[in-house]
């Protein structure tokens, strides 16, 4: 049962650990750096609601992305478009940010807005380091650092490696602790089996409490 059990439990928690999460409210900061030509994903979301009977339950992002040391690209653009616009993005077939919340250009001046969204669907929040927005860049890497906040959101998240190498360092202990008690339990249950195996008779295979020479039943040498 024991043996089964832990598997189990095992399994569990690995397809917890490794399963996308969502929630309904993040703020992160942190560094990036974006290869010349590419872009970097900062948040993948879905607006739920509309939020046009309450406003104060609208999805809503707050963004600032700047510049940092050792940059060797010295403008960018932060786009925020819906997830089929950036399907198109990819594609190179063009796209359409939503209007009035990216910063293009940015770099002498950092990239800042607070995103209100009233239509429902999935939206990206990027980093572009590419000729496809409206500033020209010369072909160099990109690094910056970024805050953002996200409120009454879904927000996509990848399978959790940290929490998985954790899970299984967990796993490893759990297995060694299970292995370590098992060895002892069956210590424990042989040398049980010989003690009773040392007192019983081998001529009327009873056994006996005492450790005379001769059994107690028949009287034979044991």
């Amino acid at each position: 049962m024991l043996r089964s059990a832990v598997p189990m439990v095992a399994l569990v928690m690995l397809l917890a650990a490794l399963a996308p999460g969502s929630a309904a409210a993040v703020s992160e900061d942190g560094t990036v750096t974006v290869a010349a030509g590419g872009h970097a994903v900062l948040l993948d979301f879905t607006v739920a609601g509309t939020g046009v009977d309450d406003p104060a339950a609208a999805g809503n992002v707050r963004y600032l992305v700047y510049l940092d040391e050792g940059s060797e690209q010295d403008v960018f653009d932060v786009f925020v478009m819906p997830y089929e616009s950036y399907q198109g993005y990819l594609a190179g077939e063009g796209f359409r940010p939503v209007s009035g919340w990216s910063s293009e250009g940015a770099g002498a001046a950092p990239a800042y807005n607070l995103v209100y969204l009233f239509d429902e669907g999935r939206y990206v929040l990027l980093i572009d380091n590419s000729d496809v927005g409206g500033a020209p860049k010369a072909p160099a890497e990109l690094k910056v650092r970024y805050q953002l906040e996200a409120n009454n959101v879904e927000v996509e998240r990848e399978p959790r490696w940290s929490a998985f190498l954790g899970l299984l360092a967990l796993v490893a202990l759990l297995g060694g602790a299970f292995l370590v008690g098992l060895s002892l339990y069956l210590k424990r249950r042989v040398g049980h089996v010989d003690a009773q195996r040392r007192k019983r008779c081998a001529s009327c295979d009873k056994v006996s409490i005492t450790d005379g020479r001769f059994c107690p039943y028949c009287g034979k040498e044991r």
